[in-house]
């Protein structure tokens, strides 16, 4: 899991009876390098298995992208509205919005080999703590997925409008899209924990070992709780509409911003806001991959790659 930049030391060095300080070092420079066609409104995407992982919901496909060439090398028909991509051991699994189900597709012959059904409005799947979990929007609800038998062992109550969900901390992350609480799942017990943001609707959730990020789609912000305190300690205007945070190999947070097409970055030593990268239209979520950050657009029909470092 990536870690903050941490801030560099104040030096004092008598001069003349004046102390000097250094400033911290800059960041690395970021850019996009590629923006790659992987078919029509591209939904998520993930790493594994060597190569990029993009759904497109609106052509029913999972693209595999290699990363050194940055095309797409394979092309997986799934059904209707997939979206979000996990990957485990050996195989990914893709969230249906259009079929109520998670797909397990085996990554070596890109075909669906199991359809779980999860409910109405399946938003979002994961892997972690050894099992695969998906968010139902509808019924309030994360199911636990046994990827050895294929089957559902839990589902858990997580609020009314569960969206993204994520691993890290030890814990299953859940984000939503009411109140003002996200979700803490922790794998031991099954038992949710609402975690008080202090924003409304935080639908969209990234965790690293020194900072949780929170955003909603409803709204111009991004809010940083204390992984130790689970209290928020920053709270950082972006642009309209973000959605689906993640973090950079520098430490940075990169922050898709849905309403203006566009990726707020993030530095973690100031928690400031210190570029913004246009990506196009309707731009959802961020994912680490390959050293990168990799930002879909669905109106553009293309997933931006940008390099940092």
């Amino acid at each position: 899991m990536l870690t903050r930049i941490a801030m560099l030391a104040i030096l004092t060095v008598a001069v003349g009876g004046v102390a000097s300080a250094a400033a911290p070092p800059p960041l690395d420079v970021a850019r996009i390098v590629a923006r790659i066609p992987t078919g029509t409104a591209p939904c998520s995407e993930n790493a594994g298995f060597g190569s990029m992982w993009v759904s497109n919901a609106g052509d029913n496909t999972v693209a595999r992208v290699d990363p050194a060439t940055n095309r797409v090398t394979g092309l997986a028909k799934v059904g209707k509205g997939p979206c979000g991509v996990a990957a485990s051991d050996d195989a990914l699994w893709i969230d249906g919005y259009g079929t109520d189900s998670v797909e397990r597709v085996d990554p070596r012959t890109l075909q669906v080999t199991t359809r779980i059904l999860i409910g109405p409005s399946v938003w979002d799947v994961e892997f972690g703590a050894g099992s695969v979990w998906a968010t139902s929007e509808f019924d309030g609800t994360v199911s636990r997925i046994d990827p050895a038998t294929r089957k559902i062992v839990a589902a858990i109550k997580v609020g009314r409008a569960p969206r993204q969900v994520r691993y890290g901390l030890d814990a299953i992350w859940v984000g939503e899209n009411a109140g003002s609480s996200i979700y803490r799942v922790d794998p031991a017990t099954n038992k949710a924990r609402a975690i008080p943001t202090g924003l409304a609707q935080p639908d969209s959730v990234a965790v690293s070992a020194t900072s949780i990020w929170v955003t909603s789609s409803a709204n111009l912000y991004a809010v940083r709780l204390s992984p130790k305190t689970l209290k928020p300690v920053a709270r950082v205007k972006v642009g309209g509409g973000p959605s689906n945070p993640a973090f950079g190999s520098d430490g940075s947070v990169f922050v898709p911003n849905n309403w203006d097409g566009t990726v707020s970055r993030i530095d973690q030593r100031t928690n400031k806001v210190i570029a913004t990268y246009r990506v196009g239209p309707k731009v959802f979520p961020a994912a680490p991959g390959f050293g990168d950050v990799w930002v879909p657009s669905t109106g553009a029909n293309r997933v931006a790659r940008i390099h940092v470092g």
